[in-house]
């Protein structure tokens, strides 16, 4: 069965976009691809391990939001109030993209994630957060500095080392809220998931707003919707939000570590990403002899070597160090009868030579 097709986006970087697009459309049959700076939009019926098997991407995101920039206002309450509606405004996008998340991680035997009476799970959010309201009200002596939310709800911004980084990921401080009785513990594991926020902003947004702010606002606001519980350590879902002035996004990774994270690659050189790239302009066809004549820890061999296995590789560098990170790289992707290592100086025609009539 396929993936039950779905909108995704993957970030990608900076100049690899176009292998990107070029690559969802070959690889994934993705259609509506659209590229910006970063990232990559598509849509695919592509199943999970396809998907997987990108090379030129960053993060791999289903896709629940996508639209222009918020309009930027001085007034924090009242911008609090449309980023919050990104992400509850339409129930039912979170339940296709849930359903398609599930579909995806074979999560179908899980229990519904968004309840159809979400009522109850509301009223008592409201009164659990207002308990906790009063509680750290109670704590503004020791805690000075705090954030006014546009409807009069009073929540502790953590100690930040630099306002200024908006550009960095964060993750939303709302583990006190979810720690209450032993009714909200069952009361989650019946009806919701856990969750973390990770937001990013910049632009015109950030000089308004920080990104604790914006991923604070958002999980409080997802607690209230849908009776979920915040988990900074190990949630079963990431909410992942970039605002900037080309895009409000939001989405949810589909895997917890990055694609570029190659299992294969015991010892990281060149980014793997890069090196895919690079190894797909040499237009690599069987039976061809591909020689890397300064090949560091192998990045580029290791990448071409796993895309392309019937050409014959070749790698030479004359620091020892590099070569025995580059041998234990190929046997920890078991291609050491696919490529070749030697310590030899590219200034050396003669070695050039030697190679070509050994192959």
């Amino acid at each position: 069965m396929a993936a039950g097709g779905g909108r995704f986006f993957c970030t990608a970087g900076r100049g690899l976009e176009p292998f990107l697009e070029r690559e969802v459309r070959a690889r994934l049959g993705a259609s509506e691809v659209v590229s910006v700076p970063g990232k990559v939009f598509f849509s695919t019926e592509a199943k999970l391990a396809e998907l997987r098997e990108l090379r030129s991407g960053e993060r791999l995101f289903l896709r629940l939001h996508k639209q222009p920039p918020l309009p930027v206002s001085r007034e924090k309450g009242k911008m609090l109030h449309e980023i919050k509606s990104l992400v509850t405004e339409e129930p039912k996008s979170w339940l296709d993209v849930i359903s398609t998340w599930r579909n995806l991680r074979g999560c179908e035997g899980k229990k519904d994630v968004l309840p159809e009476n979400r009522l109850p799970l509301k009223r008592k959010s409201e009164e659990e957060t207002n308990i906790v309201t009063k509680r750290q009200k109670a704590e503004q002596v020791r805690e000075p500095e705090e954030c006014q939310a546009e409807d009069g709800e009073s929540y502790m911004v953590p100690e930040r080392k630099s306002d200024q980084n908006c550009g960095a990921e964060s993750q939303a401080s709302l583990e006190d809220l979810s720690k209450s009785s032993k009714e909200e513990a069952v009361a989650n594991e019946e009806f919701g998931f856990s969750f973390r926020v990770s937001c990013r902003c910049s632009g015109a947004i950030a000089k308004i707003l920080t990104s604790q702010e914006i991923g604070r606002a958002i999980g409080i606001a997802l607690m209230k919707q849908f009776g979920w519980r915040a988990d900074l350590r190990n949630p079963d879902l990431e909410v992942f939000v970039h605002l900037n002035d080309i895009h409000s996004v939001v989405g949810i990774p589909l895997f917890r570590l990055p694609l570029a994270n190659r299992q294969y690659i015991k010892t990281a050189g060149l980014r793997s990403t890069v090196a895919w790239a690079m190894a797909s302009l040499a237009e690599i066809r069987a039976g061809a002899f591909v020689l890397d004549p300064m090949c560091g820890l192998g990045t580029i061999l290791l990448e071409a070597a796993k895309e392309w296995p019937e050409a014959c590789y070749w790698g030479a560098d004359l620091s020892d160090s590099q070569l025995e990170g580059a041998d234990e790289n190929l046997r920890t992707a078991g291609l050491m009868d696919k490529i070749e290592l030697l310590k030899a100086s590219v200034k050396e025609y003669c070695v050039l030579e030697a190679l070509l009539y050994c192959y």
